[in-house]
């Protein structure tokens, strides 16, 4: 189980890097859509807890990070729950 982003970042990197590919900007990308989905699967439905996260996140990380961080966190967690809804 990997224990921070960091940690992700650098294995993601590796593989990347091992199957050829070289491009700092599709792993950022990469990285990105993982974060998100991990935000969803770990605080989800606890909005306050997700919130505390992405200001975490802007501490560390800056504003625009953290901005866009929640902007595609606000998409993947109404799409979660639309899922969830329509399952009942």
């Amino acid at each position: 189980m990997l224990l921070s982003i960091q940690e992700a970042a650098e294995e993601r990197a590796a593989i990347m890097q091992d199957s050829g590919i070289n491009d700092p900007d599709a792993l950022r990308a990469d990285l990105h859509r993982h974060e998100v989905a991990s935000v969803i699967r770990r605080y989800y439905p606890r909005g306050e807890e997700a919130a505390e996260y992405l200001r975490l996140v802007e501490k560390k990380r800056g504003k625009e990070a953290a901005d866009k961080l929640r902007a595609d966190c606000r998409v993947a967690w109404k799409k979660h729950s639309d899922e969830i809804a329509s399952q009942a």
